[in-house]
């Protein structure tokens, strides 16, 4: 993935250069250097020190709680195998076991013997030769059979803790009474530490995310107790076990926590995974199956699961659609100044559904209505909060979906992908993912507390092609997200029990308002790449959300007065490491 990647990057910079000349080049490399600072900045800001390794070996919790370190051991490399060892022993909080199951051939004794010897000179080092070598899912689900502690935390064989990484989690453990917990990650080039390759910073538990991407992955913890109520590995999913594993314990957890702080050193070497995805082909069918195999054994859906275009571990999935659903399509024409019905007539005809009924807003008396379509004379100056509202309670229809503006394209089907989204239980409301007609990103979701104003803020990203991958891939795949705007379905359902839209608001922030509510009553808000809109140009849509309406001042205030408790905290679905004055994600 990551050699992908760095190919992609030198594409990129040379396509900028051919096509935007050195300034916008050097500027962008600019960006990429201060990102690295900020990067390298961070790190040295959360190693802990000795003095801090110091104070957490002292601390005592509430009651002793053992961590069981599960690592399968197949052929290791001595020198890695004694770092990620060491990496264990040196851990600051003292009460761990490493669970340690052997599969290495008769080649690779050396393995066992210094396996063994250390075990001599640390009890806590539990090791176990195995009779032969059963593929990583049996490997590990040995260890998980030695393990003796509450918790369970997993290694590779290759990789490695820090040295705070099982006290975080205990610290953790001890405010929250999580019984599954993750940490952001780093991945660095071997064989030096310092050859930091990225930083995955991660949300809070997004279960939209984690079907499409196992965002998860490194470090993740359980208690025992969990365990036994999912089983272990499966070795039907070899390649992606850890996925298959992390749906199943996620789906049963009673509370879920995020560390966000990197606790996990993911090394690439040649043919790692977090090197190159395709190197292990087969790791790529074993995702979708466990995506497949986990919504029809716990949720009962027969889903069709593929990979995205951009990363072939990053997935999509279309969930079949129920009965025939109608749909109120309300589109806000009232800004535009050009006659909108040739877009009109192609959005329609995308769509990819025809049980709609379409109403374009337009300003009295404008010349030449679109035909075809249920036109609504408004003033202009009248609020779109007050006339989303008035359309809403008349509406009849099951989804009601709502333009700010009118679409100058659309992908085939973007009605019927997010559909598909909206037809979910615990969906609240779907995004599609906006272009500016130059292809610059105007709209991947709203991040709560972002932009000058610390209000709400979009994500932007330069054009650098139609498939953006971004930040560890997450522009291409189905996300959750706090809030969305531009373009918003909802149920009519959902919409009336959260009270519709806010009558307080003029014409910003309120489709972010009735965002929040939804996820307070337990609702999950997604912003969908498979559903792409190009609508605007930049320089018409700033930074914050709405700012460029002349009603953002009070809408600002009605909205910092009603949602306090989000701005005082952080965005779930954005890493508290990040800046909320970039838009880029950008390490703060």
């Amino acid at each position: 993935m990551f050699t992908k990647k760095m190919n992609n990057t030198v594409q990129r910079a040379l396509r900028v250069w051919k096509q935007k000349g050195v300034g916008e080049t050097v500027r962008r490399a600019g960006q990429h250097f201060a990102r690295k600072v900020d990067e390298r900045r961070y790190l040295a800001r959360i190693a802990p020190s000795q003095e801090e390794l110091a104070r957490q070996r002292q601390k005592e919790f509430s009651a002793r709680i053992t961590f069981s370190v599960a690592v399968p051991l197949y052929n290791t490399p001595p020198d890695l195998l004694q770092e990620m060892i060491d990496s264990v022993a040196h851990q600051s909080y003292p009460h761990w076991e490493l669970c340690l199951a052997d599969g290495s051939d008769e080649a690779h004794a050396y393995v066992g013997a210094y396996c063994l010897e250390r075990s001599s000179q640390d009890p806590r080092i539990r090791y176990q030769k195995l009779e032969k070598n059963g593929g990583i899912s049996e490997n590990t689900n040995v260890c998980l059979r030695m393990a003796t502690g509450e918790y369970i935390a997993l290694c590779d064989h290759d990789d490695l803790l820090t040295p705070d990484a099982l006290y975080e989690m205990r610290e953790t453990i001890e405010k929250t009474g999580a019984d599954f917990l993750y940490s952001d990650e780093l991945i660095f080039r071997h064989p030096k530490k310092s050859r930091v390759i990225g930083i995955r910073m991660k949300p809070s538990f997004s279960p939209d995310t984690l079907l499409t991407n196992n965002y998860i992955c490194h470090l993740t913890v359980f208690s025992r107790d969990l365990l036994s109520q999912t089983g272990g590995f499966r070795s039907a999913f070899d390649g992606s076990q850890d996925h298959d594993l992390v749906l199943r314990l996620t789906g049963k957890a009673k509370r879920i926590a995020h560390v966000a702080k990197p606790l996990y050193l993911w090394r690439s070497v040649p043919g790692s995974v977090a090197l190159d995805i395709n190197s292990k082909r087969y790791a790529i069918d074993a995702g979708k199956n466990a995506v497949r195999t986990y919504l029809r054994e716990q949720k009962g859906i027969e889903a069709e699961v593929d990979s995205t275009e951009v990363f072939p571990t990053m997935y999509r999935v279309r969930y079949p659609m129920e009965g025939a659903p109608s749909v109120r399509v309300v589109i806000d024409a009232r800004g535009e100044r050009e006659a909108p019905e040739a877009y009109l007539w192609e959005l329609r005809a995308k769509a990819g559904w025809e049980k709609c009924g379409w109403t374009v807003l337009q300003c009295q008396g404008r010349q030449n209505p679109p035909t075809g379509f249920s036109v609504l004379e408004a003033p202009e100056e009248e609020p779109r909060c007050s006339l989303w509202n008035r359309i809403g309670r008349e509406a009849e229809e099951d989804y009601l979906l709502f333009f700010s503006g009118v679409p100058k394209k659309a992908t085939a089907d973007w009605l019927l992908e997010m559909l598909r989204l909206a037809q979910q239980p615990h969906a609240g409301v779907i995004g599609a993912k906006i272009l500016f007609t130059n292809g610059d990103a105007r709209h991947v979701g709203v991040i709560i507390g972002m932009g000058p104003e610390s209000t709400a803020g979009r994500l932007y990203f330069r054009r650098d092609g139609e498939l953006e991958d971004a930040f560890f891939g997450q522009l291409a795949v189905v996300e959750d997200v706090s809030a969305v705007t531009d373009a918003l379905l909802v149920s009519r359902e959902k919409w009336q029990q959260a009270g519709g839209f806010d009558p307080a608001y003029g014409n910003a922030l309120f489709e972010v308002d009735l965002c929040l509510r939804l996820m307070e009553q337990g609702y999950y808000n997604m912003v969908t790449p498979h559903a792409r809109l190009w609508m605007g140009t930049p320089g018409q849509v700033r930074f914050d959300v709405g700012r460029e309406e002349a009603s953002y001042p009070q809408d600002q205030q009605v909205f910092q007065q009603k949602n306090a408790r989000w701005l005082q905290g952080r965005d779930p679905f954005y890493n508290a490491n990040l800046s909320l004055k970039h838009e880029n994600w950008r390490i703060g």
